[in-house]
Protein backbone atom coordinates (compact mmCIF):
# COMPACT_ATOMS: atom_id res chain seq x y z
CA UNK A 1 0.00 0.00 0.00
CA UNK A 2 1.19 3.67 -0.81
CA UNK A 3 1.62 6.52 1.13
CA UNK A 4 -1.00 7.87 -0.81
CA UNK A 5 -3.44 4.91 -0.47
CA UNK A 6 -3.00 5.09 2.98
CA UNK A 7 -3.35 8.36 4.14
CA UNK A 8 -7.02 8.18 1.70
CA UNK A 9 -7.87 5.03 3.41
CA UNK A 10 -7.26 6.17 7.10
CA UNK A 11 -8.77 9.52 6.17
CA UNK A 12 -11.84 7.93 4.89
CA UNK A 13 -12.14 5.37 8.27
CA UNK A 14 -11.42 8.44 10.82
CA UNK A 15 -14.34 10.40 9.15
CA UNK A 16 -16.53 7.36 9.30
CA UNK A 17 -15.91 7.11 12.99
CA UNK A 18 -16.77 11.15 13.43
CA UNK A 19 -19.49 10.99 11.46
CA UNK A 20 -20.82 8.21 13.23
CA UNK A 21 -20.02 9.56 16.46
CA UNK A 22 -21.88 12.70 15.21
CA UNK A 23 -25.21 11.05 14.17
CA UNK A 24 -25.74 9.61 17.17
CA UNK A 25 -24.83 12.39 19.11
CA UNK A 26 -27.71 14.43 16.51
CA UNK A 27 -30.03 11.40 17.24
CA UNK A 28 -30.22 12.23 20.70
CA UNK A 29 -30.85 15.84 20.37
CA UNK A 30 -33.76 14.72 18.19
CA UNK A 31 -35.58 13.62 21.59
CA UNK A 32 -35.67 17.07 22.98
CA UNK A 33 -38.73 17.33 20.78
CA UNK A 34 -40.11 14.58 23.20
CA UNK A 35 -39.38 15.53 26.47
CA UNK A 36 -36.08 16.75 28.39
CA UNK A 37 -36.55 12.95 30.36
CA UNK A 38 -36.10 11.34 26.71
CA UNK A 39 -32.69 12.80 25.56
CA UNK A 40 -31.36 11.52 29.08
CA UNK A 41 -32.52 7.85 28.06
CA UNK A 42 -31.24 8.54 24.84
CA UNK A 43 -27.90 9.41 25.92
CA UNK A 44 -27.77 6.42 28.36
CA UNK A 45 -28.02 4.31 25.21
CA UNK A 46 -26.89 5.78 22.04
CA UNK A 47 -23.73 7.62 23.57
CA UNK A 48 -22.50 4.46 26.17
CA UNK A 49 -20.20 2.73 23.08
CA UNK A 50 -18.43 6.32 22.81
CA UNK A 51 -18.23 6.82 26.97
CA UNK A 52 -15.54 3.81 28.02
CA UNK A 53 -11.82 3.90 27.57
CA UNK A 54 -11.99 2.08 24.39
CA UNK A 55 -14.53 4.28 22.89
CA UNK A 56 -13.17 7.54 24.30
CA UNK A 57 -10.05 6.30 22.60
CA UNK A 58 -11.02 5.40 19.21
CA UNK A 59 -13.18 9.01 18.95
CA UNK A 60 -9.97 10.58 20.16
CA UNK A 61 -7.70 9.23 17.50
CA UNK A 62 -9.95 9.16 14.49
CA UNK A 63 -10.64 13.33 15.06
CA UNK A 64 -6.54 13.52 15.58
CA UNK A 65 -5.88 11.79 12.38
CA UNK A 66 -8.69 12.99 10.55
CA UNK A 67 -7.05 16.11 11.32
CA UNK A 68 -3.61 15.66 10.18
CA UNK A 69 -4.70 13.98 7.21
CA UNK A 70 -6.47 16.93 6.37
CA UNK A 71 -3.74 19.03 7.20
CA UNK A 72 -1.32 16.56 4.51
CA UNK A 73 -4.04 17.05 1.94
CA UNK A 74 -4.00 20.96 2.10
CA UNK A 75 -0.03 20.83 2.47
CA UNK A 76 0.54 18.35 -0.73
CA UNK A 77 -1.20 20.66 -2.78
CA UNK A 78 0.55 22.22 -5.58
CA UNK A 79 -1.93 24.78 -6.74
CA UNK A 80 -4.99 26.61 -5.80
CA UNK A 81 -6.39 24.85 -8.92
CA UNK A 82 -9.30 24.00 -6.94
CA UNK A 83 -12.96 24.35 -7.63
CA UNK A 84 -14.74 26.75 -5.07
CA UNK A 85 -16.81 23.93 -3.53
CA UNK A 86 -13.92 21.63 -2.33
CA UNK A 87 -12.57 24.87 -0.72
CA UNK A 88 -15.74 26.05 1.26
CA UNK A 89 -15.02 21.95 1.72
CA UNK A 90 -11.41 22.65 3.51
CA UNK A 91 -12.62 25.40 5.34
CA UNK A 92 -15.67 23.74 6.83
CA UNK A 93 -13.10 20.64 7.92
CA UNK A 94 -10.42 23.63 9.13
CA UNK A 95 -13.28 25.11 11.36
CA UNK A 96 -14.26 21.79 13.31
CA UNK A 97 -11.48 22.00 15.99
CA UNK A 98 -11.36 25.87 17.30
CA UNK A 99 -15.37 25.50 17.49
CA UNK A 100 -16.10 22.23 19.09
CA UNK A 101 -13.01 22.67 21.15
CA UNK A 102 -14.70 24.16 24.34
CA UNK A 103 -17.23 21.86 24.12
CA UNK A 104 -14.77 18.96 24.24
CA UNK A 105 -12.98 20.44 26.87
CA UNK A 106 -16.00 20.91 29.28
CA UNK A 107 -16.76 17.29 28.84
CA UNK A 108 -14.14 15.60 28.99
CA UNK A 109 -11.71 17.51 31.52
CA UNK A 110 -13.92 19.71 33.62
CA UNK A 111 -14.68 16.45 35.85
CA UNK A 112 -11.14 15.98 35.95
CA UNK A 113 -10.25 19.39 37.05
CA UNK A 114 -13.38 19.61 39.47
CA UNK A 115 -13.96 16.78 41.42
CA UNK A 116 -17.75 16.20 42.04
CA UNK A 117 -18.25 17.47 38.70
CA UNK A 118 -20.71 15.54 36.13
CA UNK A 119 -21.85 17.09 33.16
CA UNK A 120 -24.50 14.94 31.08
CA UNK A 121 -26.72 15.76 28.61
CA UNK A 122 -29.61 17.21 31.29
CA UNK A 123 -26.33 19.77 32.79
CA UNK A 124 -25.24 21.33 29.58
CA UNK A 125 -28.94 21.64 28.25
CA UNK A 126 -29.92 23.77 31.13
CA UNK A 127 -26.26 25.39 31.75
CA UNK A 128 -26.20 26.28 27.61
CA UNK A 129 -30.06 27.95 27.88
CA UNK A 130 -29.93 29.27 31.49
CA UNK A 131 -26.27 30.51 31.95
CA UNK A 132 -24.54 30.79 28.91
CA UNK A 133 -26.76 31.17 25.32
CA UNK A 134 -23.60 32.09 23.37
CA UNK A 135 -22.14 28.69 24.45
CA UNK A 136 -25.78 27.35 22.98
CA UNK A 137 -25.47 29.25 19.12
CA UNK A 138 -21.74 28.39 19.03
CA UNK A 139 -23.60 24.18 19.42
CA UNK A 140 -25.57 24.93 16.81
CA UNK A 141 -23.09 26.40 14.57
CA UNK A 142 -21.09 23.52 15.29
CA UNK A 143 -23.52 21.28 14.56
CA UNK A 144 -24.28 22.90 11.30
CA UNK A 145 -20.42 22.84 10.43
CA UNK A 146 -19.46 19.44 11.29
CA UNK A 147 -22.61 18.32 9.48
CA UNK A 148 -22.43 20.13 6.59
CA UNK A 149 -19.03 18.68 6.33
CA UNK A 150 -19.38 15.10 6.62
CA UNK A 151 -22.62 15.50 4.31
CA UNK A 152 -20.73 16.25 1.61
CA UNK A 153 -17.77 13.98 1.92
CA UNK A 154 -20.45 11.16 2.00
CA UNK A 155 -22.49 12.00 -0.81
CA UNK A 156 -19.28 12.80 -2.84
CA UNK A 157 -17.88 9.21 -1.92
CA UNK A 158 -21.64 7.37 -2.29
CA UNK A 159 -22.51 8.95 -5.63
CA UNK A 160 -19.63 7.30 -7.33
CA UNK A 161 -21.25 3.64 -6.28
CA UNK A 162 -23.89 1.54 -8.35
CA UNK A 163 -25.88 1.50 -5.40
CA UNK A 164 -26.14 5.20 -4.98
CA UNK A 165 -29.65 5.69 -7.53
CA UNK A 166 -31.24 2.99 -5.30
CA UNK A 167 -30.54 4.57 -1.97
CA UNK A 168 -30.50 8.68 -2.62
CA UNK A 169 -33.84 8.93 -2.46
CA UNK A 170 -33.68 7.81 1.11
CA UNK A 171 -30.37 8.92 1.93
CA UNK A 172 -30.41 12.58 0.93
CA UNK A 173 -33.54 13.04 2.76
CA UNK A 174 -32.26 12.15 6.08
CA UNK A 175 -29.12 13.95 5.74
CA UNK A 176 -31.17 16.61 6.35
CA UNK A 177 -33.82 15.80 8.60
CA UNK A 178 -31.08 14.52 10.74
CA UNK A 179 -29.38 17.71 11.86
CA UNK A 180 -32.70 19.85 11.41
CA UNK A 181 -34.37 17.47 13.58
CA UNK A 182 -31.77 17.84 16.35
CA UNK A 183 -31.39 21.65 16.23
CA UNK A 184 -35.47 21.84 16.97
CA UNK A 185 -34.74 19.00 19.64
CA UNK A 186 -31.41 21.03 21.03
CA UNK A 187 -34.42 24.19 21.30
CA UNK A 188 -37.23 22.56 22.83
CA UNK A 189 -35.57 20.72 25.04
CA UNK A 190 -33.41 23.69 26.27
CA UNK A 191 -36.79 25.46 27.01
CA UNK A 192 -38.10 22.42 28.33
CA UNK A 193 -35.14 22.25 30.83
CA UNK A 194 -35.45 26.37 31.80
CA UNK A 195 -38.63 25.67 32.38
CA UNK A 196 -37.86 22.83 34.94
CA UNK A 197 -35.34 25.46 36.66
CA UNK A 198 -38.01 27.75 37.39
CA UNK A 199 -40.41 24.70 39.20
CA UNK A 200 -37.78 22.27 40.65
CA UNK A 201 -35.62 24.19 43.19
CA UNK A 202 -33.93 20.92 43.45
CA UNK A 203 -32.79 20.28 40.05
CA UNK A 204 -32.46 24.24 39.86
CA UNK A 205 -29.80 23.85 43.19
CA UNK A 206 -28.08 20.73 40.85
CA UNK A 207 -27.52 22.91 38.03
CA UNK A 208 -25.87 26.06 40.17
CA UNK A 209 -23.73 23.95 41.51
CA UNK A 210 -22.64 22.65 38.16
CA UNK A 211 -22.44 25.61 37.07
CA UNK A 212 -20.42 27.07 39.83
CA UNK A 213 -17.91 24.05 39.49
CA UNK A 214 -17.34 24.70 35.78
CA UNK A 215 -16.62 28.35 36.34
CA UNK A 216 -14.19 27.35 38.98
CA UNK A 217 -11.81 25.19 36.17
CA UNK A 218 -12.52 28.28 33.77
CA UNK A 219 -9.02 29.59 33.86
CA UNK A 220 -6.93 25.85 33.50
CA UNK A 221 -9.40 25.07 31.09
CA UNK A 222 -9.07 28.40 29.00
CA UNK A 223 -5.13 27.69 29.48
CA UNK A 224 -5.60 24.28 27.95
CA UNK A 225 -7.78 25.78 25.38
CA UNK A 226 -5.19 28.64 24.29
CA UNK A 227 -2.19 26.09 23.86
CA UNK A 228 -4.62 23.90 21.93
CA UNK A 229 -5.63 26.46 19.48
CA UNK A 230 -1.99 27.90 19.18
CA UNK A 231 -0.78 24.75 18.19
CA UNK A 232 -3.67 24.04 15.88
CA UNK A 233 -2.66 27.44 14.28
CA UNK A 234 0.75 26.58 13.36
CA UNK A 235 -0.16 23.23 12.24
CA UNK A 236 -2.48 24.98 9.68
CA UNK A 237 0.77 27.67 8.76
CA UNK A 238 2.75 24.91 8.84
CA UNK A 239 0.24 23.14 5.80
CA UNK A 240 -0.68 26.39 3.99
CA UNK A 241 3.25 27.32 4.45
CA UNK A 242 4.35 23.65 2.76
CA UNK A 243 1.53 24.40 -0.19
CA UNK A 244 2.65 28.08 -0.90
CA UNK A 245 6.61 26.84 -1.27
CA UNK A 246 5.33 23.84 -3.14
CA UNK A 247 4.14 26.05 -5.81
CA UNK A 248 6.60 29.11 -5.92
CA UNK A 249 9.38 26.39 -6.68
CA UNK A 250 7.35 25.23 -9.74
CA UNK A 251 6.31 28.67 -10.67
CA UNK A 252 9.55 29.27 -12.86
CA UNK A 253 8.92 25.90 -14.63
CA UNK A 254 6.31 26.44 -17.41
CA UNK A 255 5.44 22.92 -19.10
CA UNK A 256 2.20 23.21 -21.66
CA UNK A 257 -0.30 20.10 -22.84
CA UNK A 258 -2.22 20.27 -25.90
CA UNK A 259 -5.91 18.56 -25.75
CA UNK A 260 -8.15 17.59 -28.58
CA UNK A 261 -9.88 19.99 -30.39
CA UNK A 262 -6.62 22.34 -30.42
CA UNK A 263 -7.07 23.05 -26.99
CA UNK A 264 -3.91 23.55 -25.10
CA UNK A 265 -3.32 24.48 -21.84
CA UNK A 266 -0.36 26.07 -20.16
CA UNK A 267 0.45 25.30 -16.04
CA UNK A 268 4.13 24.34 -14.00
CA UNK A 269 6.06 21.38 -14.10
CA UNK A 270 4.59 18.84 -11.40
CA UNK A 271 0.83 19.86 -11.81
CA UNK A 272 -1.91 17.23 -13.34
CA UNK A 273 -2.95 16.75 -16.05
CA UNK A 274 -6.39 18.21 -14.47
CA UNK A 275 -4.74 21.00 -12.61
CA UNK A 276 -3.39 22.14 -15.50
CA UNK A 277 -6.72 22.02 -17.09
CA UNK A 278 -8.64 23.67 -14.78
CA UNK A 279 -5.90 26.29 -14.72
CA UNK A 280 -6.10 27.35 -18.30
CA UNK A 281 -10.01 26.68 -18.26
CA UNK A 282 -9.78 23.88 -20.24
CA UNK A 283 -13.48 22.11 -19.99
CA UNK A 284 -12.30 18.59 -17.97
CA UNK A 285 -14.71 16.38 -16.01
CA UNK A 286 -13.74 15.46 -12.90
CA UNK A 287 -17.01 14.44 -10.70
CA UNK A 288 -14.46 13.53 -7.38
CA UNK A 289 -12.66 16.69 -7.96
CA UNK A 290 -9.50 15.63 -8.40
CA UNK A 291 -9.50 12.63 -5.83
CA UNK A 292 -8.81 9.90 -8.13
CA UNK A 293 -11.62 8.01 -7.03
CA UNK A 294 -14.16 8.62 -10.56
CA UNK A 295 -12.38 8.08 -13.26
CA UNK A 296 -14.27 10.82 -15.39
CA UNK A 297 -11.23 12.74 -15.51
CA UNK A 298 -9.57 10.12 -17.64
CA UNK A 299 -7.74 10.94 -21.23
CA UNK A 300 -5.58 9.26 -24.09
CA UNK A 301 -1.81 9.68 -24.20
CA UNK A 302 -1.15 10.28 -27.73
CA UNK A 303 2.57 11.39 -27.30
CA UNK A 304 4.48 12.30 -24.57
CA UNK A 305 3.48 9.36 -21.97
CA UNK A 306 7.33 9.25 -20.81
CA UNK A 307 6.80 12.55 -19.81
CA UNK A 308 4.16 12.07 -16.90
CA UNK A 309 4.71 10.60 -13.49
CA UNK A 310 4.07 7.07 -13.23
CA UNK A 311 0.87 4.97 -12.98
CA UNK A 312 0.15 4.50 -9.20
CA UNK A 313 -2.06 1.89 -7.71
CA UNK A 314 -4.69 4.50 -7.21
CA UNK A 315 -4.99 4.93 -10.89
CA UNK A 316 -4.48 1.79 -11.51
CA UNK A 317 -7.34 0.59 -9.13
CA UNK A 318 -9.69 3.27 -10.67
CA UNK A 319 -9.25 2.15 -14.58
CA UNK A 320 -9.42 -1.34 -13.82
CA UNK A 321 -5.94 -1.44 -15.20
CA UNK A 322 -3.68 -3.88 -13.02
CA UNK A 323 -1.45 -3.93 -15.72
CA UNK A 324 -1.82 -0.30 -17.26
CA UNK A 325 0.91 0.38 -20.09
CA UNK A 326 -0.13 4.51 -19.79
CA UNK A 327 -1.88 4.82 -22.79
CA UNK A 328 -5.38 5.82 -20.77
CA UNK A 329 -4.06 7.60 -17.41
CA UNK A 330 -6.37 9.90 -14.82
CA UNK A 331 -5.36 13.35 -15.58
CA UNK A 332 -5.61 13.67 -11.53
CA UNK A 333 -3.41 11.64 -10.72
CA UNK A 334 -0.68 12.17 -14.09
CA UNK A 335 1.73 15.00 -13.32
CA UNK A 336 3.56 16.28 -16.33
CA UNK A 337 7.27 16.72 -15.62
CA UNK A 338 7.90 18.05 -19.37
CA UNK A 339 6.64 19.55 -22.33
CA UNK A 340 5.11 17.13 -25.23
CA UNK A 341 2.31 15.91 -23.37
CA UNK A 342 -0.42 15.93 -26.33
CA UNK A 343 -3.52 14.13 -24.70
CA UNK A 344 -7.36 13.12 -25.23
CA UNK A 345 -10.17 13.70 -23.23
CA UNK A 346 -12.29 10.79 -23.26
CA UNK A 347 -15.58 11.97 -21.50
CA UNK A 348 -16.71 15.21 -22.26
CA UNK A 349 -17.03 17.70 -19.82
CA UNK A 350 -20.09 17.72 -18.22
CA UNK A 351 -20.05 13.96 -17.15
CA UNK A 352 -21.72 13.60 -14.34
CA UNK A 353 -21.39 10.41 -11.25
CA UNK A 354 -23.41 8.34 -13.66
CA UNK A 355 -20.14 8.34 -15.71
CA UNK A 356 -18.17 7.13 -12.75
CA UNK A 357 -20.68 3.96 -11.98
CA UNK A 358 -21.38 3.22 -15.81
CA UNK A 359 -18.35 4.53 -17.67
CA UNK A 360 -19.12 2.69 -21.21
CA UNK A 361 -22.38 5.06 -21.42
CA UNK A 362 -19.87 8.19 -21.81
CA UNK A 363 -16.77 6.98 -22.91
CA UNK A 364 -16.17 7.61 -26.43
CA UNK A 365 -19.04 11.14 -26.58
CA UNK A 366 -17.40 13.91 -28.39
CA UNK A 367 -15.88 16.94 -26.29
CA UNK A 368 -16.65 19.77 -27.42
CA UNK A 369 -15.54 22.45 -29.90
CA UNK A 370 -13.56 25.50 -27.84
CA UNK A 371 -15.34 28.36 -26.49
CA UNK A 372 -15.71 29.94 -23.57
CA UNK A 373 -15.35 28.05 -20.16
CA UNK A 374 -18.39 27.64 -18.07
CA UNK A 375 -18.46 29.96 -14.78
CA UNK A 376 -18.40 26.35 -12.39
CA UNK A 377 -15.23 25.28 -14.01
CA UNK A 378 -13.38 28.06 -12.32
CA UNK A 379 -10.96 27.84 -9.76
CA UNK A 380 -9.86 30.30 -7.32
CA UNK A 381 -6.03 30.46 -9.15
CA UNK A 382 -7.42 30.83 -12.50
CA UNK A 383 -9.51 33.92 -11.31
CA UNK A 384 -6.92 35.57 -9.38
Amino acid sequence: MSVTTLIRTVRLSSGLVLMSFVTMHLSVLVFGLRSPEAVFAAARVLMRPWQGGVGAAVLASAMTLHLICGLIAVGARRSLAVRRGDMVQVALGLAVLPLLLPHVLAVKMAGDLAPGLSLGFGDLLAIFWQFSPASAIQQLLVVIIVWAHGAIGLVAWFSLQRWWPRLSPVVIPLLFAIPILALLGFVEGGKAVVARIASDPAFANQVNTSWALLRSVDGPLGDIRGITNLSYLAAVAVAVSVMVARVVVTRRKPVTVLYDNGLSGTGRRGLSILEISRLSSVPHASVCSGRGRCGTCRVRVTAGSDRLSAVDDIERRTLDEPKSTGAVRLACRARVLDDGVVVERLMPPDADASAARRPQDWLGKAAPAPGPASPAGKTLEGAA
